[in-house]
This record gives structure tokens, C-alpha cells and sequence, in this order.
């Protein structure tokens, strides 16, 4: 950097009252930091949302997922098959076949509409995370009828730990004299399941596989196999999908959770930047602050100004003088409405009197990431614009008329 420039930068850093807390700098600087904090705040919200809504969907239904092809169910051979091979591949994890089914679930006068799961819970290692979000009682189903429900769908049915529920199954109606008769059985609740996510905690049940092949009457066969996988692998999931009904010569229809979501996270990815790009004009805005401060700055300093291109600087170096003061501004500016938007972020998250509606965010609580690349973004694109508008009204110091501003002074 030029000396003369450095010079410059040194005398206003020396005098902060004369220079940096005039009414024109504080009204550019409180407008970049009120723009990137809103900016920082908005992307911390669909970062942390897009990671706990991919970590709660990848925890319930583990990451690939396999069926019979056509009609029916897997049966017992299948799984067996399907185990055995999957046991020498190196980016499996662990399996679990399961079953599935829809049910009504009753206390007294209160039914709900519910999916089943029936499960393999003895197992050490599970495909979902069922055991780390059963939050209360217990997630062993010792019992033969013993069940863990969504604590959403047990405060739907007044449920409580201990307390009993009837389960109705229409597709497994028995034809009697008088008519279609339910399958129905009665459960006690023993865990309280809590993902986080809505959709789950208000519709799932879980029992024991073995009860749920009775109930269901499907004795040795079973609706699918979970497959988790290593996590290194778990983005490559759909390729992996894909070369395994290969190697299966096609017996299963076999699908990954990129298949079932990705149409989602395309979507929030997509919001994410639109959100971006409308919040960015917040900056844009906040930098007419920039030029009107710039512009002031120049004619408060024409008398330097002048004497300085009497002596021989060029109209370069003065520009250069006037766009490192601004930048180094804007740098503490945009970096303090970094920091002020983390803090905002963070108690947007710790706070509980506002929270989200479940039933349509999915989630209910407000979580926030913070991401390397975006801070180095919402930087790289502030510290753009700011640039851009000082450049606007330093044209004004080519228009300068030396020998008019000496005899002025």
C-alpha cells in the first residue's frame, strides 16, 4: 500500500472523534450491522433447520430401505438372503426387518390415526435411533403387549405411562353374522417416543415384531428391511440403492432416503438462497449510508484534498485513501453484525415462548447452525457492495478545482 495512503489511515485512526464518530459514519455503520445481522440470523435459522429435519428423518428411517418387488411381502428367506449378503458389504452399518402397518388407536372416546411399527428392539444396535428417543418410561417392550407411543399421539389420546389403548386394525376385519369385525388388541404404554419431528412423535407406535406378525397375521413375513449405513456412505445412498437391485438381480424393489426426501431439502436448499438474495437488498440499501458518507467526507476535506493534488497525488491515490477507510469501517461493521447475529440466532433457539407449528414445519423448536461458508459469504458479499457504493461518489475528486480551493483558503 502507498505510503502516503498509510499515512492518511494513520491520522484518522488517531483522531476516532474527528473521524469515525461523526453522525454520517455511525448512520452507515448501525445500517450495515442491523442488514448483515438480519442476513446471519435468516441463514443460521434454515441451516439449523435443514440439518435437524435431515438428522430426525435419517434417525427414525435409517437410510435404505428394502421391499419385495411386485405384490406381497418379504418373507423369512428373503431376510435372511438379504442379511447374509449385505454382511460382507463395507459400508453397511447394521439391519433390521420390520414390520408396518396402519391402525386406529383408542382411549375411550378418542381415536387417532396411527402407523405401527413392529421391531426387532432386543437387537444391540438398531438401523433408527428408537431408543435414544424413547424420553420417558422404558423402550424395552418385555411385555407381549406392551407398546412405546409418540408422546404427541399420547397427549392427543390422554394416554399416560401404565395407562392402557386399544388398537384397531380395519384391514385385518374378521367376517362374522353381523358383519366386518376389526382386529383389535389392547396395549399398555410403557416409553413415550419423542423425535423432535411432528409427523412422527403424532402418529408412530411401536411394539414388538413378534406381537405385531400376530396382530398383523403375518407370520414370517415382514414389510421391509432397514439397512443403515456407514456414515461416510449415507449421501451416496441413492447410487447405492441403485447398484444393489443390480446385484439382487432385481428380486427387490430397494429405495434410499434421498429417494423419499430429496425433493424437500431441494426445496429448503432453494428458500435458503431465494431468502439470501432478497435479504442481501437489506446491505444494498444500507450502503446509499456508504456513499452519502463518503460524499460528505470528500467535500469536508477538499482543502486537503486540493493541497495534496497541488503537491503531485494523483486522483488514484486520494481514491485509495477514501475506499481503505470505508473498508476497514465496513469490515468492523460487517463483522459485528456477524457476531450480533449469532447472539440473536442463539436466543431465538433458547427461548421457548415462540415456537414453531408442527404440523406445518415439522418441527416445533427453532434450531440454529452456523456454517463456515456462509459467514465467509455474507462477508465476501457486504464487503462487495460497500466497495461498489464507495466508488460511486469518488468521482467527485477528479472534479476538483485546485487553484479555486487555494485561493479559498
Amino acid at each position: 500500500m502507498n505510503k502516503i495512503v498509510l499515512f492518511f489511515l494513520k491520522k484518522y485512526s488517531s483522531s476516532p472523534k474527528r473521524e469515525w464518530l461523526r453522525f454520517d459514519s455511525i448512520f452507515m455503520v448501525i445500517g450495515i450491522i442491523i442488514s448483515v445481522a438480519t442476513l446471519t440470523v435468516a441463514l443460521s435459522i434454515f441451516e439449523g433447520y435443514e440439518t435437524v429435519l435431515k438428522n430426525t428423518i435419517l434417525g427414525v428411517n435409517s437410510h435404505i430401505y428394502i421391499f419385495k418387488s411386485g405384490e406381497g411381502n418379504l418373507t423369512k428367506q428373503d431376510v435372511e438372503q438379504i442379511e447374509n449378503e449385505l454382511q460382507e458389504y463395507e459400508n453397511v452399518e447394521n439391519t433390521s426387518a420390520l414390520i408396518i402397518s396402519q391402525a386406529m388407536a383408542a382411549n375411550g372416546n378418542r381415536i387417532k390415526g396411527s402407523i405401527v411399527r413392529g421391531i426387532d428392539w432386543e437387537k444391540q444396535e438398531l438401523p433408527s435411533k428408537y431408543k435414544k428417543y424413547v424420553v420417558e418410561g422404558t423402550w424395552r417392550l418385555d411385555d407381549e403387549n406392551s407398546a412405546v407411543v409418540g408422546y404427541k399421539l399420547a397427549k392427543e389420546l390422554n394416554l399416560k405411562l401404565g395407562d392402557t389403548f386399544k388398537l384397531i386394525s380395519p384391514m385385518n376385519s374378521k367376517v362374522t353374522p353381523m358383519g366386518l369385525k376389526p382386529k383389535e388388541e389392547i396395549f399398555t404404554l410403557v416409553g413415550l417416543f419423542r423425535s423432535g419431528m411432528y409427523e412422527y412423535d403424532s402418529k408412530f407406535i411401536f411394539i414388538d415384531r413378534e406381537k405385531m406378525a400376530e396382530f398383523n397375521s403375518m407370520e414370517n413375513e415382514f414389510t421391509m428391511v432397514e439397512v443403515k449405513l456407514k456414515p461416510d456412505w449415507i449421501e451416496k445412498a441413492d447410487y447405492i440403492a441403485y447398484t444393489w437391485e443390480h446385484e439382487f438381480d432385481y428380486q427387490y424393489q430397494i429405495s434410499s432416503w434421498v429417494d423419499f426426501n430429496s425433493n424437500l431439502f431441494a426445496l429448503l436448499k432453494m428458500e435458503k438462497w431465494v431468502i439470501f438474495i432478497i435479504l442481501s437488498f437489506l446491505i444494498l440499501i444500507a450502503s446509499f449510508n456508504v456513499v452519502s458518507s463518503v460524499s460528505t467526507s470528500i467535500m469536508e476535506k477538499r482543502t486537503e484534498l486540493g493541497i495534496l493534488k497541488a503537491f503531485g497525488a494523483s486522483d488514484k491515490i486520494l481514491q485509495k485513501i477514501f475506499i481503505s477507510k470505508t473498508l476497514i469501517l465496513a469490515l468492523l461493521s460487517v463483522s459485528c453484525g456477524q457476531i450480533l447475529g449469532v447472539l440473536l440466532a442463539k436466543f431465538l433457539s433458547w427461548q421457548k415462548f415462540f415456537v414453531l407449528k408442527g404440523e406445518v414445519y415439522f418441527l416445533e423448536e427453532i434450531n440454529v447452525q452456523f456454517s463456515y461458508i456462509s459467514w465467509v459469504i455474507i462477508l465476501a458479499v457486504s464487503m462487495l457492495i460497500v466497495f461498489a457504493a464507495s466508488l460511486i461518489p469518488l468521482k467527485n475528486i477528479s472534479k476538483l478545482n485546485i487553484t479555486n480551493i487555494i485561493r479559498k483558503t
